[in-house]
């Protein structure tokens, strides 16, 4: 079943075009939208394969429409509408990779025979789709051993570089195992930063003593993953293998801390699986024993951290840093995003009791934040599957560039939604004028303009609004040119009691007190 988009301001235009559409395909999805604004939030939620759209509406025009719908789905086919046969406007379509444009007042058949054209070339497209998929599915089969049970994004990245991809998945991998992560953090943000590198080279030594099998995985947010592999001999005996974890793990610190005096440096150890796809968890309990640590230069196991919060209360869904998260992007605030992520994530290991669960969890994340920002009218389209095949990391590279898109939008000098907000209420400030009006005028959907106007204003709509009308109206009645009634409609409102219950709010006196004062 096809979806079809029609967008037109025009209601019986709208209505005519579904009516030859349904009575010659019966059996297609159709959506209305009656403004290019409203087409863009229809789009990101419809998904339309087709789209016919009029060129000529209030606000977002036919052709910026057809630009943000491109971006949020570049096979979607678009047929525009329109009364004007211009070459120009033909030359801009082209460009956008519109499909073709339809003059009004068009018959049946000039809307039959394109969309027909068009359902063709989808099929064309879904053929070389499955064809793609099965090459690449044969492809996966035969790297099978290799490509469908690699540990992890970031261990596959490292056995790439020690030659360990040619090997053979169940004997390199399939052996009890745990995982170790290593954190450092500069004491002053003034110091010089150290590569990588450079703590690696005293990881390998700390460890070669302790552990004949292990894996490096990638430094990431100044933590390096360690895959250690137990040796057959102390298969099955926990108490020893913590033993020597404690003993590597102290004697690790212990060197990097005199090499390395500008820096902290902490390790947490995730619990021991037999199992390649549960080597995934051991790495995550690690990262949450790390973020649990009250102070530095400490080895602690996340099974202790078990042992130590068993008379404490359950845990429970981190729902305040799920909402600084959703806070923070949505905002544009991007320096505080990588904080907020840690603490959310690191919460959410703890929430969740395996992987598949958090993985299900982080997927309700990315449906709220995709709500959230089609409710403030931006079009960004958020990856909803963004975990699967890639590792958390990729999670948050996502959230930072979303981020850095909304901060972009909102606070560039050329289009800074705030410094058009305003100047919108300056010029109507005198009229009625609701936050509606103005949230229409920026493009943002009023629940989401109200927040960000007082995250940025420091105050709410109505007070800077009202602030300003009295304001003005102070001046008004300094120049002695106009009565307190002409004033109280010259500056918006329409009661002149109202007006000067408002004004005394402000000021501390009415309208007359005031003029007396004065003068």
């Amino acid at each position: 079943m096809y979806r079809v988009l029609i967008v037109d301001d025009e209601a019986i235009e709208r209505k005519g075009l579904e009516m030859i559409l349904k009575g010659n395909f019966p059996s297609i999805e159709i959506e209305e939208a009656d403004s290019g604004r409203s087409a863009i939030l229809k789009a990101e939620e419809f998904r339309p394969d087709i789209i016919f759209l009029d060129i000529k509406m209030p606000g977002i025009d036919g052709v910026e429409a057809a630009k943000e719908m491109k971006k949020m789905n570049r096979s979607v086919n678009i047929f525009m509408l329109t009364a004007f046969d211009k070459f120009e406007y033909a030359r801009q379509l082209m460009k956008i990779g519109v499909q073709d444009y339809i003059l009004k007042p068009y018959n049946r058949e000039e809307i039959i025979e394109p969309f027909q054209k068009a359902i063709q070339e989808i099929e064309q497209e879904k053929a070389k789709r499955t064809e793609e998929l099965t090459l690449k599915d044969n492809y996966r089969r035969a790297l099978s051993i290799v490509q469908s049970r690699v540990i992890t994004s970031m261990f596959m990245q490292a056995s790439n570089k020690q030659n360990v991809i040619a090997l053979d998945l169940e004997e390199t991998f399939q052996k009890e195992s745990f995982v170790m992560v290593v954190e450092w953090l500069k004491k002053n943000e003034t110091l010089t930063q150290h590569e990588p590198s450079e703590f690696i080279s005293y990881i390998q030594s700390g460890l070669n003593h302790y552990f004949p099998s292990y894996f490096l995985g990638e430094e990431t947010m100044n933590k390096i993953p360690i895959l250690i592999q137990v040796d057959e001999k102390n298969i099955g005996q926990k108490p020893k293998l913590k033993e020597l974890a404690t003993a590597s793990g102290r004697e690790l610190i212990s060197k990097m801390r005199q090499a390395f005096p500008d820096f902290k440096f902490s390790i947490g150890i995730g619990r021991i699986y037999d199992e390649v796809e549960k080597f995934v968890q051991s790495y995550h309990e690690a990262l949450y024993t790390l973020s649990s640590l009250k102070r530095p230069y400490q080895v602690h196991f996340y099974s202790q951290l078990l042992a130590d919060q068993e008379n404490q209360q359950e845990n429970t869904y981190p729902y305040d840093l799920e909402k600084k998260l959703l806070d923070g992007v949505t905002s544009g605030h991007v320096d505080d995003v990588p904080t907020h992520f840690k603490k959310y994530l690191d919460s959410l290991v703890a929430y969740t009791k395996n992987t598949k669960e958090m993985e299900e969890k982080i997927s309700e994340f990315l449906v709220l934040l995709s709500r959230q920002i089609m409710d403030s009218g931006i079009s960004i389209a958020v990856n909803r599957h963004l975990l699967e095949g890639n590792s958390v990391f990729k999670l948050q590279e996502e959230l930072l560039s979303i981020a850095n898109h909304i901060h972009s939008m909102y606070y560039s000098q050329s289009r800074d939604i705030m410094v058009q907000a305003k100047e919108f209420i300056a010029d109507h400030f005198d009229k009625a004028i609701t936050l509606e009006e103005v949230a229409e005028a920026v493009n943002l959907s009023p629940q989401y303009f109200s927040k960000t106007f007082k995250e940025r204003s420091g105050c709410s709509f109505i007070d800077y609004l009202t602030e300003l009308r009295v304001e003005h109206a102070k001046e008004l009645i300094r120049s002695m040119q106009k009565s307190v009634k002409e004033v109280c409609f010259h500056v918006g409102y329409k009661d002149p009691n109202y007006f000067s219950r408002v004004f005394k709010k402000y000021t501390g006196v009415t309208p007359s007190d005031f003029r007396q004062s004065v003068y």
